[in-house]
């Protein structure tokens, strides 16, 4: 799944972002919210642990890199139906390629002790999914400020 751009438009590089998460709603909700925050980055989906790999991978249907380009954020519920909690999370910080790929934790659970598995896994944030969609909007916008725009993204790719 493509969202599309954004009218009001926040002067950003084109970035890809993937979106991981069961629920096609939150997959929605988060496509909403980046474009209603303004960024007109192409937002991707996988709504299950396998698609997510295949993704990140490039293989099967997600083969074709134009169309399914690497994402350069991750926004990703880790709570995912038919594999560990935390699988792909772990799967990306095993692979040296993927050092630099930023994955945000977005989650429905506020439990500390997920906030704090998250981050020694090596989680690049964690956020608890607000309740109301201008809440999630704004949690969404500082995501987007931050890893997209504030040099969150470009101060990893420095280090290549």
């Amino acid at each position: 799944m493509v969202f599309g751009e954004s009218r009001n438009v926040v002067k950003e590089i084109q970035r890809t972002i993937l979106v991981v998460d069961d629920d096609p709603n939150e997959i929605e909700l988060i496509g909403r919210a980046f474009r209603k925050a303004g960024f007109e980055s192409l937002v991707h989906s996988a709504n299950n642990t396998e698609d997510a790999l295949h993704y990140l991978k490039g293989e099967g249907r997600f083969s074709n890199r134009q169309m399914y380009p690497m994402p350069q954020l991750v926004v990703l519920d880790h709570k995912m139906p038919g594999s560990s909690e935390w699988e792909v999370l772990r799967w990306v910080r095993q692979q040296p390629k993927f050092d630099n790929l930023v994955v945000i934790i977005f989650s429905g659970s506020d439990d500390p002790q997920n906030e704090k598995m998250a981050y020694q896994l090596g989680a690049n944030a964690y956020h608890t999914k607000p309740q109301n969609f201008e809440d999630y909007t704004q949690v969404i916008r500082k995501i987007g400020e931050f890893w997209m725009l504030r040099g969150g993204l470009d101060s990893l790719s420095d280090r290549e």
